[in-house]
């Protein structure tokens, strides 16, 4: 991999900040023309630093009102096991972020829903059939305070 310079920081930086940002916005804000820009972006991607580009949907509007910190604790630490976990824990489209932590727990799960209603089914149809389970702990979450992707570069 290329070692990356203030520009492509700036590059990245920019692109942080807004994803829809224009080949010539992002120029302006990297202090390039179109084209080296564009040519850096493009090696970028190639280099994988890049990985992609999502679009953000605002959850309130489409009617997802509640999210729920789960924590889980599993019977055991066998790889079969975590790996059976990890495959039925991607398969929710509920859950938006599925983390294996050292502590406590195993796992921390941060769930979407519609309110209590839809997390009450989604706990009796699917949580609790989970592989492994042992013990589960949730919280609901009251304000979102800080949500980001963006890396401090």
């Amino acid at each position: 991999m290329h070692t990356l310079d203030e520009t492509d920081l700036r590059i990245l930086r920019a692109m942080q900040l807004d994803g829809s940002m224009s080949v010539t916005e992002i120029a302006s804000h990297a202090g390039l023309s179109q084209s080296p820009c564009s040519r850096r972006i493009a090696r970028l991607q190639e280099e994988g630093v890049i990985a992609g580009k999502q679009i953000a949907l605002d959850a309130e509007k489409l009617g997802f009102h509640t999210m729920v910190i789960v924590r889980i604790k599993l019977e055991g630490h066998e790889r079969s096991l975590l790996e059976a976990f990890k495959k039925a824990a991607r398969a929710i489209p509920e859950i938006q972020i599925a983390l294996l932590v050292l502590g406590d727990f195993d796992f921390y799960l941060r769930i979407i829903v519609r309110d209590i209603a839809h997390y009450q089914q989604l706990l009796q149809n699917k949580l609790v059939t989970l592989p492994g389970v042992r013990e589960m702990q949730s919280s609901v979450i009251l304000e979102v305070v800080k949500d980001s992707k963006a890396l401090p570069i």
